[in-house]
């Protein structure tokens, strides 16, 4: 349910907690435990690498999924385990506090994958780095087409959907009062998408200024780590206050929710809580 709150609506949605949404349990762990190997996977997709800089980045994905497993999976599960006992109680303010906490793990996820870009990004070649930002430019310009080119109907539809899809993942089948509740505040919802455009657009001219330079690779992995590390504290006012607005907005709704659960919603959502509480153990355990 919190995913509400942190989403895309709100603030960062807890990376776990997404994958949640969109696997089931036997699906999370396999994907989880082959991280090391999908991530190369994806940056291929991205870019053409030769053999030594892909047993880098597979060194380093490996080492950033033992450093997810090792420190952040059992503060997931100690989260889902706290907020699980919120059921039928929470509060606008509870809801706040757990919303903020997600954003730290979120932020912890962030400053690591920054880390590992900054060491990598400059052992690419001038060919390299002309194909990955064409990739990233590609990405963008799908972003364009999926949340700004189009209208208003649209938009808040497609709100409403994600909204709903993500509430009845955690609590199961909604009532027509709650499917009503999520429809009223999605409706209600600011609309961020091209002021976030702006913002991919931004880190990405940000990051070829600095490879473009004629310093060397280690003064410019330290340029990238100041300059990403930096960037989150850059964003505008504009669009914090949208992020703040519709953060209000879903903490509101998902304490609507959660005061109007019937006993079924209730169970589902701690036999839910439950089993990615047990997966994210035993992930950080190795099993």
């Amino acid at each position: 349910m919190m995913g509400s709150i942190t989403g895309k609506h709100g603030s960062r949605l807890l990376l776990a907690v997404l994958l949640g949404s969109l696997l089931t349990s036997c699906s999370f762990k396999t994907v989880y435990n082959r991280l090391d190997m999908l991530i190369p996977e994806y940056v291929e997709g991205l870019v053409t690498i030769d053999d030594a800089l892909e047993n880098n980045l597979q060194q380093r994905s490996t080492a950033l999924l033992e450093w997810h497993r090792q420190t952040q999976l059992v503060r997931y599960a100690d989260w889902l385990r706290a907020f699980q006992g919120e059921v039928g109680k929470l509060t606008v303010d509870s809801a706040r506090h757990y919303a903020v906490e997600a954003e730290d793990f979120w932020e912890a996820m962030s400053a690591r994958i920054d880390h590992e870009m900054a060491e990598l990004l400059p052992l690419l070649d001038t060919g390299q780095q002309n194909e990955l930002f064409a990739s990233i430019t590609e990405k963008n310009e799908d972003f364009a087409d999926e949340y700004i080119e189009i209208d208003d109907d649209e938009r808040r539809t497609n709100y409403y959907e994600r909204t709903r899809d993500t509430y009845e993942n955690w609590i199961g089948d909604l009532t027509a009062a709650q499917e009503q509740a999520i429809r009223q505040s999605t409706d209600r919802l600011q609309d961020g998408a091209r002021l976030r455009l702006d913002r991919r657009e931004e880190w990405q001219a940000g990051i070829q200024a600095i490879l473009a330079g004629g310093e060397g690779r280690q003064v410019k992995s330290q340029l990238l780590h100041d300059y990403l590390q930096n960037f989150e504290f850059s964003r505008a006012q504009s669009l914090d206050s949208k992020i703040e607005a519709n953060k209000e907005i879903i903490t509101g709704l998902t304490v609507t929710i959660s005061d109007s659960m019937n006993e079924d919603q209730a169970g589902h959502f701690v036999d839910k809580t439950n089993d990615y509480i047990r997966m994210f153990t035993e992930l950080s355990e190795n099993r």
